[in-house]
């Protein structure tokens, strides 16, 4: 009789453990759910406005193209701030078009798969951006010619002129050595920072929130 009075209050118990288990486990769920939608709001927001940004500088890089049409070093450098904003397009376009297909009825496991992929979207366009460096001189030749009017590279000397592409041809290497060491489980600081800096940052709470779910998943099916 006593085993059997002592079997059903472990029964009870056990019982009522498994139910507040679950009941914590819906709870952080929830909780967390909300926390990676906002993080992952506020990187919507910011990715939106990047690609107003890109956008608005096509249209203007094309209305100088057409403007200075007759210049090849205006055409050439046009071109090629064109092509990079466009890169910065499509780039931040794919990640807004992943987070607004995010499932959040998905299994914790396959919504961070998803995340894992927003981080590698954003680490790509990153890289892609970062290759204008070494074009640095483009910069130089529409900025002196929309901001004073002024064509610096028909007016510069030749010294000048081949010191800034021994300087862009210089840039290069640094620039791969960059782009190399841009990589998602990055352990140098500077990296992390610029990832960071990137929208890295949000989209790092947002894991961050998920494994939580998972990892109390684990620990209450063991």
């Amino acid at each position: 009789m006593e085993d059997k009075d002592f079997r059903n209050i472990w029964n009870m118990h056990s019982s009522d453990l498994e139910t507040n288990l679950e009941v914590d486990f819906a709870s952080l769920k929830n909780a967390n759910f909300k926390s990676t939608r906002l993080q992952l709001t506020q990187l919507i927001i910011r990715r939106f406005a990047e690609v107003l940004v890109f956008l608005f500088a096509f249209a203007l890089l094309v209305s100088f193209i057409i403007n200075n049409n007759s210049e090849p070093q205006y055409v050439i450098s046009g071109v090629i701030l064109s092509v990079f904003s466009i890169i910065g397009v499509i780039g931040n376009t794919r990640q807004l078009v992943l987070i607004f297909r995010l499932d959040y009825s998905k299994p914790v496991t396959d919504f961070l798969v998803q995340l894992e992929k927003l981080k590698l979207y954003s680490l790509q366009t990153l890289r892609l951006m970062l290759l204008s460096i070494p074009f640095y001189f483009a910069y130089i030749v529409i900025g002196f010619k929309v901001l004073l009017g002024y064509d610096i590279y028909s007016y510069s000397n030749a010294g000048w002129l081949i010191s800034n592409v021994v300087l862009s041809v210089l840039l290069i290497p640094f620039v791969i050595y960059i782009v190399s060491q841009l990589r998602v489980n990055a352990k140098r600081n500077w990296v992390k920072k610029m990832l960071a800096d990137n929208g890295g940052k949000q989209i790092d709470s947002a894991i961050r929130f998920i494994n939580e779910i998972v990892e109390l998943k684990k620990k209450h099916l063991r």
